[in-house]
């Protein structure tokens, strides 16, 4: 099979592996992770070379930027105590951690033993949200997850950087590592900015929505390769990047070019993360042949230590350091934080990155680096809801009522400037624009007051329930006219995008 046809089977694979997850309710990066497993043993399927540099290269800028446009960078600052102890403490406590583990039992040498740990170090924001947002979690632990995922990346990445240096002797004493440490971070953050400040700019110029993905797409590219020819971190930049243009996108992006490329990054990333674990998968069976007296039973071994000392350290963690320095959280998200601890596509694109030359034990690396990503998303990842739901973190009646009443504060802004207006437009025009937002009115208001008549229903779920039945004879009567070829296919192109838009504005709405 040629490497076009694997990458298309790969693509294909993704697809159905994750449609399988989400049908059986589970977590589409753990069906991802243990179908690559199975794949990689079919008989007869090539291993493809992969150029670590070109690993690096295509998959972790936009993955990195694709976690980072969506987070509230506002949400991070309100959080920075907790997620920094998780994203720079914790990070680094584990890279040490896993290196003298490694070094001690495994017999891998220093400077390899520290880049396993900094592969390990970071945690994955896409698997977590994936439980997280099916359980309708929401607040605070969600918060410090996606933030710890987003700057730890860049803490690990950063160590990572600096212990492949030192594989190859370019590292100095441990006053200079720590003062590297802070310029390349420094130096990447600084870059970062100033890329999103270009491209935000750039964009607020760009109306078509086509040039507004394009543009967005070169984005982490051009944040991530000047910080990396410099010698900054290219993580660190990514990330500032994203973060700089996701609280402006309100600013800088029309609404309809916002959805597209919105749109456009959550199904990149999906695709990417897909392709790394099933990229990695089909490779085991030849990292196990070139692993010296490599026995099964001793590499699973291997790979549960490892394990335990990556969750056993963050369980350490969370234990004993909010005991000791302030922290607002609490013992239940405490719990939830600790079991959190999922690894995924950046720690796979590091691991895949790592050098084939002069590279002691890489094979070895490589192979317990993707155990520990498999176990790590397996055992949390089929366990998290069902110790969320225990904990009593699924989103409340209070957060719902909350959220009604910020989007009922925004519709009576809009009604109040549309009395302002309403002498200059015509008078039918004013009242059917009053009638449809106060329609709105009324839903948000009965989710305030939680307004449910004797079976337990409100107005808004029997509402949700009529237009839900009036879409769908809508759609019956479409089909039958294209049946009927009565009308051109791009008038019924354009009432199937209105019918769309309809049914995603009703879901929304039972959603809240």
């Amino acid at each position: 099979m040629a490497d076009i046809e694997l990458f298309v089977f790969l693509l294909f694979a993704v697809a159905v592996l994750a449609g399988l997850g989400l049908r059986s309710g589970v977590p589409y990066p753990v069906a991802l992770v243990l179908g690559g497993l199975v794949i990689g043993f079919v008989p007869g399927l090539p291993s493809p070379e992969l150029d670590p540099d070109v690993v690096f290269f295509v998959f972790l800028p936009p993955l990195l930027y694709a976690a980072s446009i969506t987070v509230s960078a506002h949400e991070i600052r309100a959080n920075w105590a907790p997620i920094t102890l998780l994203a720079v403490g914790l990070v680094l406590v584990t890279i040490v951690a896993v290196a003298a583990v490694a070094n001690a039992v495994l017999g891998i040498p220093w400077a390899a033993a520290f880049v396993l740990g900094a592969v390990l170090g970071p945690t994955d924001p896409v698997s977590a949200a994936a439980v997280l947002d099916r359980l309708g979690v929401t607040g605070r632990t969600k918060t410090i997850l996606e933030g710890e995922s987003l700057v730890n990346d860049g803490t690990a990445l950063t160590a990572y950087k600096i212990a492949i240096g030192a594989v190859g002797g370019s590292v100095g004493s441990a006053l200079g590592v720590g003062g590297q440490f802070v310029a390349v971070a420094a130096g990447g953050i600084a870059i970062g900015i100033a890329a999103g400040w270009v491209f935000g700019h750039l964009r607020r110029i760009v109306t078509d929505p086509s040039l507004d993905v394009t543009l967005s797409v070169i984005t982490p590219f051009v944040a991530y390769i000047p910080a990396e020819e410099v010698g900054a971190s290219g993580v660190l930049a990514t990330v500032a990047a994203g973060l700089f243009i996701g609280t402006r996108s309100l600013d800088i992006i029309e609404p309809s070019t916002r959805l597209r490329t919105l749109a456009f990054w959550e199904s990149a990333a999906f695709l990417l993360d897909g392709l790394l674990f099933l990229l990695i998968g089909v490779q085991v069976p030849t990292i196990l042949e070139r692993i010296e007296d490599a026995a099964a039973l001793t590499l699973i071994a291997y790979a549960a230590l490892i394990f335990a000392v990556v969750m056993g350290m963050r369980f350490l963690w969370m234990l004993i350091v909010p005991s000791v320095l302030p922290s607002n959280t609490s013992k239940a998200e405490r719990i939830a934080i600790a079991w959190s601890g999922m690894r995924g596509g950046v720690s796979l694109a590091a691991a895949l990155a790592i050098p084939t030359a002069a590279f002691p034990d890489r094979d070895l690396v490589i192979f317990v680096a993707y155990a520990v990503i498999v176990l790590t998303l397996v055992l949390p990842g089929l366990t998290l809801a069902p110790l969320v739901r225990r904990l009593g973190l699924v989103e409340s009646e209070e957060h719902r009522r909350e959220a009604a009443k910020a989007r009922l504060r925004i519709t009576e802004a809009g009604l109040e400037r549309l009395d302002e207006l309403a002498d200059d437009a015509p008078e039918h025009v004013v009242q059917r624009m009053r009638d449809r937002y106060g329609s709105r009115v009324e839903r948000l208001e009965a989710k305030v007051e939680g307004d449910h008549d004797e079976g337990g229903q409100s107005d808004v779920a029997y509402a949700g329930r009529l237009l839900a039945e009036m879409i769908d004879a809508e759609r019956d009567v479409l089909k039958a006219m294209r049946t009927e070829r009565a009308f051109d296919a791009e008038t019924l192109k354009a009432i199937e995008h209105e019918l769309d838009l309809d049914e995603s504005r009703l879901r929304a709405r039972i959603q809240l």
